[in-house]
């Protein structure tokens, strides 16, 4: 089996080439692996791509970096049976993960290299793909001024969520769109945030979809409508922790339900992320597809 290490040098806070290049020096002997250092966004999709399309053996991915560069690499492997993906948790958020057992547990080389392969679903969001969340409005336009924090001294993936919250919490909080899931009215309205969870949280420990299951066939949607100010302050602290779905509290601001296909319309432009990217559309498709990634668990 080959061993591909996709490096990601600029995700998180620290450069982690040297530390996985020094893990492997004892399997230089043992193990067919190889080294990737990644040049810029987008480049690890094309990467493991074009090395799928030329090597017809079992291949591991090895994503070291963030969320973003797992998706990244998830891009790039789809519709290859022959491929699984590892993650070694290099980056400020590191949320999918978290499905499957602590960060440490995925930062041993050793766990990775003996892990269990185990199928999960993705998100296919127009054409392209997800492993974690989707999310639109409000959380969206999150992820899009996180940029503006994540980069400063001493504030981790975490802090940048909390500061890029803080500073939209000012700006706009109301996004009207149409959702639809299987084909039934969902809500039509205005709304301040929905995610469509493969996963369970995001934005660094926002436990969204704290039901969700990543091989069950089905996406899970949690939205929440508009509500004043006031009520998002006290909303968030429960949403974060995903106590949100037992508090009675929210019963009528929560919106949550389970499906495989979903239409999200809206007369402008929603923006929108998946894992990091970040973009914009009136018109949104989702759907589940299922079990299309061998993902590794590391053994402990």
């Amino acid at each position: 089996m080959k061993n591909i290490f996709i490096i990601n040098p600029i995700a998180g806070k620290k450069d982690v080439t040297n530390i996985v290049t020094e893990s492997l020096e004892k399997y230089k002997d043992k193990l067919d692996y190889e080294i990737y250092v990644t040049k810029g966004v987008g480049d690890a999709t094309n990467f493991v791509r074009n090395y799928c399309e030329n090597n017809n053996e079992e291949i591991r991915f090895y994503s070291c970096g963030g969320d973003g560069t797992l998706n990244e690499i998830i891009n790039g492997v789809i519709n290859y049976p022959n491929v699984s993906v590892a993650c070694f948790p290099s980056g400020s958020g590191n949320d999918f993960i978290k499905v499957f057992g602590k960060r440490d547990d995925f930062l041993n080389i050793d766990n990775l290299i003996n892990g269990q392969v185990n199928p999960v679903d993705v998100i296919k969001m127009n054409d392209k793909y997800t492993i974690n969340i989707c999310n639109f409005g409000l959380d969206a336009v999150i992820g899009e001024k996180m940029t503006l924090f994540k980069n400063k001294p001493f504030v981790s993936g975490k802090g940048a969520y909390v500061l890029s919250l803080i500073y939209n919490f000012f700006g706009k909080m109301r996004y009207e769109c149409t959702v639809k899931v299987d084909g039934e009215l969902f809500h039509d309205g205005p709304m301040i945030l929905c995610a469509l969870a493969n996963g369970i949280c995001y934005g660094g420990g926002y436990y969204c979809a704290p039901i969700a299951k990543v091989d069950d066939g089905l996406i899970d949607i949690c939205l929440v409508k508009k509500i004043s100010r006031f009520k998002f302050i006290s909303l968030i602290g429960v949403y974060k922790k995903g106590k949100h779905l037992k508090d009675k509290r929210l019963k009528n601001i929560i919106k949550y339900i389970k499906g495989k296909n979903i239409e999200i319309t809206s007369n402008v432009d929603l923006a929108y992320t998946l894992d990091g990217e970040i973009g914009k559309a009136k018109t949104i498709s989702v759907s589940i597809v299922e079990k299309a990634i061998n993902f590794v668990v590391p053994s402990v």
